[in-house]
C-alpha cells in the first residue's frame, strides 16, 4: 500500500496515530507484515529514528508485533474505545497508580489460578520467558519484551479466555509503566528477576496460595518504585505527562 508523506518535522506521536488509524480501518490488514523501518522512513518521508520510536509505542500498545526478524500487524487488534479510555487514563502519575492497582487487583489471582490449572506446555511456556529474561538482564528493551511474555504466559494459563481477551487489550498498556521503570531504574532488574522465579516455582509446584502471594509482592514492589520515579521524575527525566 501506499503510505503518506510527513516531512522531517514530524513527531512519532503523528506516525504513531497514522499508523494506528491504517490498522484499525484494515487498510493495513491483520497479520501482514510492514516493510523495514528503512523503507517506512523513506516511504514516509521521516527520520529512522522516528519511525522506531512510532513502532516501539504501537507494539505495547498492541497494535503490531515483532516476530521472525519482521514487524506483523497484530491478529487481535486493541479495540479503538478501549485504547483511548485508558491512554486517557494513563495521562497523569495518579492514574498510573490506578493502573497498578489494577495489575494488584488481577495477576496475584490470575497467578493463583495457573497454578491450578497450567499443564506442561504452559509451564515450559512461562519458564521459557523467565530464561529469556535472565539472559537479556543488561538489555532493557529486550528484558522489557520478555517481562511481557512472562506475564502474558500465566494469564494464557489460566485458560480463562474471557481474561486473556480483557488483558489483550490493556496489558500492553500496563506495560508501560513497566518500561518506564525499567529504563530509569535498571537496578531493579535483578530484584526483578528473583521475583519472577519465585512467581514460577510457586506455579510450577502447583501452590496457588503462595504463587498469589509472590505475586503480591512483586506488583507491591513495582509500585514503590513508581513512586520512587514520581517523586524523583525532574531529576530522572521523566517525561512531563508521567508527573503532572
Amino acid at each position: 500500500m501506499e503510505f503518506k508523506k510527513f516531512g522531517r518535522i514530524s513527531v512519532s506521536g503523528e506516525i504513531i496515530e497514522y499508523l494506528k488509524q491504517q490498522i484499525i480501518s484494515k487498510e493495513l490488514k491483520s497479520g501482514s507484515r510492514l516493510p523495514s523501518e528503512e523503507q517506512l522512513a523513506s516511504k514516509m518521508g521521516v527520520g529512522r529514528g522516528t519511525i522506531r520510536e512510532a513502532l516501539r509505542v504501537l507494539t505495547y500498545l498492541g497494535f503490531i508485533e515483532r516476530k521472525n526478524r519482521g514487524t506483523y500487524v497484530s491478529p487481535a487488534v486493541p479495540d479503538d474505545s478501549v485504547f483511548r479510555e485508558i491512554s486517557r487514563a494513563i495521562s497523569r502519575h495518579h492514574d498510573i497508580m490506578e493502573m497498578i492497582e489494577l495489575r494488584k487487583i488481577i495477576e496475584p489471582e490470575a497467578a493463583a489460578l495457573a497454578a491450578k490449572r497450567a499443564n506442561a506446555e504452559k509451564l515450559e511456556k512461562i519458564e521459557r520467558a523467565l530464561r529469556s529474561m535472565d539472559r537479556e538482564r543488561d538489555r532493557v528493551e529486550d528484558f522489557i519484551d520478555d517481562d511481557y511474555a512472562f506475564h502474558l504466559s500465566i494469564i494464557e494459563a489460566t485458560e480463562n479466555n474471557l481474561l486473556l481477551t480483557i488483558i489483550k487489550n490493556i496489558h500492553k498498556l500496563m506495560w508501560n509503566n513497566q518500561a518506564l521503570i525499567l529504563r530509569f531504574s535498571k537496578d531493579i532488574m535483578p530484584r526483578s528477576i528473583q521475583f519472577h522465579k519465585k512467581v514460577f516455582e510457586a506455579i510450577s509446584q502447583q501452590d496457588d496460595n503462595l504463587a498469589r502471594k509472590q505475586m503480591q509482592r512483586h506488583v507491591l514492589d513495582i509500585e514503590k518504585e513508581m513512586y520512587v520515579i514520581i517523586r524523583e521524575g525532574a531529576k530522572k527525566g521523566l517525561p512531563e505527562a508521567a508527573v503532572d
